[in-house]
């Protein structure tokens, strides 16, 4: 696991081991290495980039993203990672679908030792993942 701050990210703050802990066990669950880029962190919650290792080399060309975030709910911490998939650096979707997104949640201790769990493909029916249309971008 990598850790690429922008320039608003010169310190480690709070989060940054629960971030590492909990994005190399997403890179375990997805067999891929994670790299973490623009974290956002505030008291309780965090949010940031995570991305699989840039495609080359086949035609096909697939890569992954995702935001990985973590808020509380009734006190409790809920994680979730929003994956998206992109070949040749643009986003796949479903059909029909103005943007789609594979929903994988965590469950478990923040140290990483917990189980992650795929919900699927859902639909980005209000847009609010319109930003990462592009992988990279």
């Amino acid at each position: 696991m990598t850790v690429e701050n922008g320039p608003e990210d010169t310190t480690a703050g709070r989060w940054r081991p629960t971030i590492g802990a909990l994005a190399a066990s997403l890179g375990e669950h997805l067999g891929e290495q994670v790299a973490v880029v623009n974290v956002t962190e505030m008291e309780d919650a965090f949010s940031c980039l995570v991305r699989g290792p840039e495609s080359s080399g086949s035609t096909l060309r697939v890569g992954w993203e995702a935001v990985l975030g973590m808020e509380h709910f009734d006190g409790k911490p809920n994680v979730s990672a929003t994956v998206f998939l992109y070949s040749r650096g643009r986003r796949l979707r479903l059909d029909d679908h103005r943007g789609s997104y594979l929903e994988i949640v965590y469950d478990g201790p923040l140290d990483g030792s917990g189980t992650w769990r795929d919900l699927g493909w859902l639909q980005d029916d209000f847009g609010e993942y319109d930003a990462h249309d592009r992988y990279g971008g």
